[in-house]
């Protein structure tokens, strides 16, 4: 969640949280994250952004396994789309 008025954070914070969803979609793990190419969707200051957040808390099936699996089993909503219409978003890795 993030405030209203501010959407360049908004914006930071959906793309951040996107990546991990990308990066399972594209089979990146946390160990894998220095292999990602830099992106300049924020510009020069934030090319490693990505890779920075995956390698810090890996991509979303890791995240989800980490902290929820225990609690909720991953099914339903909370896998990836992929039959059978594929992913849903445009993988920019």
């Amino acid at each position: 969640m993030t405030r209203e008025d501010d959407s360049q954070w908004s914006d930071f914070v959906f793309w951040t949280i996107s990546a991990t969803f990308i990066a399972e979609e594209e089979y990146i793990t946390q160990k894998m994250s220095d292999e990602m190419d830099g992106i300049s969707v924020f510009g020069p200051s934030f090319v490693e952004m990505y890779r920075h957040a995956i390698g810090a808390v890996g991509n979303y099936g890791e995240i989800y396994s980490r902290h929820v699996e225990s609690i909720e089993p991953r099914q339903g909503r909370n896998l990836l789309n992929t039959n059978p219409f594929g992913p849903q978003q445009v993988s920019f890795f």
